[in-house]
């Protein structure tokens, strides 16, 4: 009777143990041809690309302009975010009614929005009504109004939503470990701003960063669909030629500062979980180690079965997810791993997190990791290209990233090209365990002396954080 127990305990045991589950051998890859562009340069400096895709009864373009969060002072943060959300919000001709209704009466989409290098103003339309969609882009893009109620109705909205986002320890800690890894990088500051900076910002602020970047010499525009090379370079010229050029074309940004051991914690005393991020400066999009870097970050966490997710997750039962990405811009990027568990296992979580990370340098992948990280990719990118805007969002990335003209054409053969030993060679060049930087936040009196062995301890709390401060705390008043 007692073997029988014994051989049932061990069973159930056994039957419980997390497996990762080993998906299907890859199927040969379907022939897949990224589509072509022609491209040309207006008399204003604007590049301009364009890519016939007659599937659909669709013109989607985008346009990205070197005016992202990196171009606003840090005592500015949510500046460049501001700006491009305000050039929808009415113009010279129309109000911010008439754009909306013009754009749901034909069924259209446009948007803008602001990332660390662009600002990004894009729209797709129906055949039919491309020539409206143009009309519309140009005229926010060339002839925004600012006006000063739709301003205040902006910042309004925009300080709500960050009343709960500085509530939230999730929202901290990946703003946070933005600073904690790049420091005072033009990178590092908020792009969505703080209450405070926003709340700061007037319209001469909003009108001086508009008509000192937004310029053509510092954009490239991409339409897509249904429309052929020379119909489109004829839209492009009829819309954007009388844009004027104006300032400097380009400014390169400092590369990013050299990685250092740190911790820090943001104190939320009432939180029962801790959120984690660990990391350390990236690299650039044009970086050549980017892809094998990408195929790594595959294995150690860019999937449900990556080695991060099934460790913390699935065999020590530490969190309900874990993941690691990289987030690359033009002249730098971050490396990132991130989980969140139960304030009392916080050390335990962070020192796996770092184990791993040792563990992964040491050993990025074996065969079948590797061949199984390089299937995803190659599978997934026809997938993430189906769209016009799609399409036409890959194209940009090249562009400004001085990818090159047949960096997407040529994406799976280089995938395919890539070999274990490369990745292996660019995870160990890149990755630093002995340097991360290390963000906890949650109940610091119950976990932050326990993280002493990872590297100098600060604590600040939640009340005091200044995300656009240089020392992160709010000047005492």
């Amino acid at each position: 009777m007692r073997l029988a127990v014994l051989l049932m305990i061990a069973m159930t045991t056994h039957a419980q143990t997390p497996q990762k589950t080993a998906p299907p051998p890859p199927a040969t890859p379907r022939p897949y041809e990224f589509p072509r562009a022609a491209r040309r340069t207006l008399a204003n400096g604007l590049r301009v690309a364009v890519i016939e895709d007659r599937r659909l009864p669709l013109v989607a373009a985008s346009m990205q302009i070197l005016a992202g969060h990196a171009y606003a002072p840090p005592e500015k943060a949510g500046l460049a975010m501001l700006t491009a959300g305000l050039l929808r919000e009415g113009t010279k001709t129309r109000s911010a009614q008439e754009i909306a209704r013009a754009v749901d009466g034909a069924g259209g989409r446009l948007e803008a929005t602001a990332g660390n290098d662009v600002a990004t103003v894009s729209m797709t339309f129906v055949k039919s009504h491309a020539a409206l969609g143009f009309e519309l882009m140009a005229d926010i893009v060339c002839n925004p109004a600012f006006a000063e109620e739709e301003i205040e109705r902006q910042v309004r909205q925009v300080q709500s939503g960050l009343a709960v986002q500085y509530a939230s320890a999730q929202y901290l800690a990946g703003a946070a470990a933005a600073r904690a890894i790049l420091g005072t990088h033009p990178y590092a500051w908020p792009g969505d701003g703080t209450p405070d900076t926003i709340g700061s910002l007037r319209r001469d602020d909003i009108a001086g960063f508009y008509g000192k970047f937004y310029a053509p010499n510092r954009a490239w525009l991409v339409i897509a669909g249904d429309v052929g090379a020379e119909e489109g370079f004829a839209l492009a010229g009829k819309w954007f030629g009388g844009w004027q050029k104006q300032g400097p074309a380009d400014e390169p940004l400092p590369p990013a500062p050299e990685p250092h051991p740190h911790v820090l914690v943001i104190d939320m005393p009432t939180e029962n979980q801790t959120q984690i991020a660990v990391g350390q400066p990236g690299v650039p999009r044009n970086h050549p180690d980017y892809l094998a870097l990408q195929i790594g970050n595959q294995v150690f966490g860019g999937s449900f079965n990556s080695r991060l997710n099934m460790k913390l997750r699935a065999n020590e039962g530490l969190t309900y997810g874990a993941s690691s990405y990289f987030e690359p811009s033009r002249f730098a990027g971050i490396f990132e791993a991130s989980t969140f568990t139960r304030t009392e296992k916080t050390a335990d979580a962070v020192k796996m997190l770092v184990d791993l990370l040792k563990e992964f340098r040491e050993n990025p992948a074996t065969e079948a990791e590797f061949d199984e990280a390089k299937a995803y990719l190659s599978g997934s990118f026809a997938i993430a290209t189906e769209t016009a805007a799609s399409v036409a969002a890959r194209v940009l990335t090249a562009e400004v990233n001085g990818l090159g003209e047949d960096y997407w054409a040529r994406f799976r053969e280089r995938l395919e090209a890539t070999t274990r030993a490369e990745v292996e060679a660019a995870v160990r060049r890149f990755l630093r365990p002995d340097r991360l930087a290390i963000t906890a936040v949650g109940n610091a009196k119950e976990f932050a002396s326990h993280l002493e062995k990872f590297g100098p301890v600060r604590v600040i709390p939640a009340a005091e954080l200044d995300l656009a401060a240089p020392d992160l705390r709010k000047p005492k008043r």
